[in-house]
């Protein structure tokens, strides 16, 4: 599998395949977008630049691609829960 290929799985499933706007498919690597608009989505094509291992089998391109991604659902999930538990306790910070 190419870079190319995972970046288009990825946009399939995202809203609006913004994951798009943020790569560079003739350079087969992240770009800005100068209108800006979703950090998520940026952050996702960055992601899988990353973690991407043009020599791995697709199998593990894939594993890898949802290990991080997962992590970072980790990672939001904290966050969420942290300013939740903000909220209910009625703190200021």
């Amino acid at each position: 599998m190419k870079l190319n290929d995972l970046i288009r799985t990825a946009a399939s499933g995202y809203p609006d395949a913004q994951v798009l706007e943020y790569w560079d498919f003739e350079g087969a690597k992240p770009r800005s977008n100068a209108d800006g608009g979703d950090t998520l989505a940026c952050f996702v094509a960055l992601e899988l630049a990353e973690t991407f291992d043009d020599d791995a089998p697709t199998s593990d391109q894939a594993a890898e691609a949802v290990r991080a991604l997962t992590r970072a659902a980790d990672d939001l999930q904290s966050v969420i829960e942290a300013i939740e538990r903000m909220s209910s306790e009625g703190g200021e910070g």
